[in-house]
């Protein structure tokens, strides 16, 4: 059984789930975002999932986004649409809740601004009971079922993190089936760590993975790799050679940089993929294969076919329907502080910081073998038998939360453990008694690490990016002014509400943070409210 809080202004949905779902327990309706703060500042612990409408009859005082002195236009049109601007508080508020948007309005609009708030689910109601608590059920279970899973699965580290989610709940019906899988999205988000230790689990070819790298093949060595040769067949083939395929026959073959094939490979690969069957290079036998094929590309395969640089039909034999896009870091910036603490105890499994660990706990006094927990902020906790504490202070928090992590999760994963390195390599020549058991990642070894491996322009010289909703209004001092409200709320998120950030980002100089914080309060936006207060 899950809690499910209701948003709603009016109880037909919730009347709906209590007869048709009645598994489940429903909070509410609560009648506006005022009214789902309150709920939620008493119950989010136990709150599995947020059922939400679009429309909301409310009075003008209790609505969201409406500019001040809006007219009746201005006032019905935030109502069409106060489901979008609560969600954009919960998203900003709790990223890790998820929401099922519910509406009854065939509204294009509604689908991608709730793609873009990242709405778990959202479900079209068709004035047929049966019909729609089927659909609103099936919504409700995918989402609970992914909900359930674990943070982290062997290597993988799949947090709460909406988007992650998603991806995780696609994986789970495409990993079983016979199709191709695509894996977008940034450099190092796990792509071929998910095909590895996921997906070829899951398939139900039980071979051997096998994995080829297309950006560090030579291009006249593409088609060999892939496909085999026969004897002679290039300068150098001294003997008859199985390809990628044969040797993943029955398993699963996972090509990376999927862009980068040539020409003649991409020919190759879709007779591959149409007909089931492989010829090596100078050879006229055909030789059936049967692999679960995934590919991987950090580019826009369908942005490459329109360029002329990858085959339309190549692209949709790989069948674009089963593409899943892994999340950027920046995307999971509630799963922060979890995947900290996973992958340093993760890393403190490997060979080499464990031996250093180890030497540290010996010369501390601390048992050889014990608990590795992972603290943040200023608390210490009181000391355990064995137990050792890694102690990241809230300003070593801040660096890691502020910093852009281009390289996503391998750029991650390569600060902490550079920075656990050090910080024991350092404590092993120098330890001076006191509380062995806790150990400190000092802020300026992290600020050190960071701007190591910073290689892009600063944000003051490119500019700072952010996206922002246009939304029709009778005057444009009012739009100008929803927008400008927009950007400036994202950049108080991203920069933890530091007025001096901001001001270094909107006007090259943190010296200007009170001409900003002026200019916050006089778009009315409130820090009370984004911390999460009464909205």
């Amino acid at each position: 059984m899950a809690t499910i809080l209701v948003i709603d202004d009016q109880d037909r949905y919730v009347d709906l789930c209590r007869r048709a779902i009645p598994e489940h327990d429903y909070l509410g309706p609560t009648r506006s975002w005022r009214e789902a703060v309150e709920v939620l500042k008493k119950q989010r612990r136990s709150i599995d999932l947020v059922l939400l409408d679009v429309n909301f009859d409310i009075p003008a005082e209790q609505l969201l986004g409406l500019p001040a002195g809006a007219d009746d236009k201005q006032i019905a049109r935030a109502r069409r649409r106060q489901g979008l601007e609560i969600l954009g508080r919960l998203r900003r508020h709790l990223p890790d809740l998820p929401v099922v948007l519910m509406t009854a309005r065939d509204d294009l609009d509604i689908d991608r601004a709730a793609e873009r708030l990242e709405a778990e689910e959202y479900t079209y109601f068709l004035d047929d009971e049966n019909v729609d608590a089927r659909s609103l059920r099936v919504q409700i279970e995918n989402v609970l079922k992914a909900r359930r899973g674990q943070d982290a699965e062997g290597p993988i580290f799949w947090g709460r993190a909406p988007p992650m989610q998603r991806a995780r709940a696609r994986l789970q019906v495409l990993a079983r089936g016979r199709l191709p899988v695509i894996l977008g999205g940034p450099t190092g988000t796990g792509k071929s760590l998910l095909a590895r230790h996921y997906i070829h689990p899951r398939s139900a070819r039980r071979g051997k993975f096998v994995s080829v790298d297309l950006s560090t093949i030579p291009r006249d060595l593409v088609g060999a790799t892939l496909f085999g040769s026969a004897r002679g067949s290039y300068t150098g083939s001294v003997a008859d050679r199985k390809g990628a395929f044969e040797e993943a026959d029955n398993g699963t073959l996972f090509l990376d940089e999927i862009g980068n094939l040539t020409e003649e490979a991409q020919k190759m690969l879709l007779g591959v993929l149409q007909e089931g069957t492989v010829t090596r290079l100078g050879d006229v036998q055909e030789r059936r294969v049967d692999v679960k094929l995934v590919v991987a590309t950090h580019e826009d395969l369908g942005a490459l076919v329109r360029q002329g640089r990858f085959r339309r039909d190549l692209y949709m034999r790989l069948n674009p329907a089963c593409t899943v896009n892994l999340p950027s870091l920046a995307e999971r910036r509630g799963d922060l502080l979890r995947l900290l603490g996973w992958t340093a105890r993760h890393l403190a499994e490997g060979v080499q910081l464990r031996s250093l660990i180890g030497e540290y706990r010996r010369r501390a006094g601390l048992p050889e073998e014990g608990e590795l927990v992972v603290c943040t902020g200023g608390d210490v906790p009181e000391p355990h038998p064995g137990r050792l504490v890694l102690l990241f202070p809230d300003r070593s928090i801040q660096l890691l939360r502020r910093h852009r992590w281009p390289g996503n999760l391998r750029e991650f994963a390569m600060t902490i453990e550079n920075a656990l390195t050090f910080t024991f390599a350092e404590l092993v020549g120098l330890f001076l008694g006191g509380r062995g058991d806790v150990v400190q990642v000092r802020p300026k070894l992290l600020r050190d690490l960071l701007r190591a491996v910073r290689v892009d322009t600063p944000t003051d010289e490119v500019g700072w990016k952010c996206q922002v909703v246009v939304r029709p209004d009778g005057t444009l001092n009012h739009l100008a002014q929803d927008v400008e409200r927009q950007y400036f709320t994202k950049l108080w998120e991203q920069e933890e509400g530091d007025f001096a950030a901001m001001a270094r980002i909107l006007m090259g100089d943190p010296e200007c943070a009170r001409k900003v914080q002026l200019r916050f309060n006089q778009l009315g936006l409130k820090v009370r409210e984004l911390r999460g207060g009464n909205g």
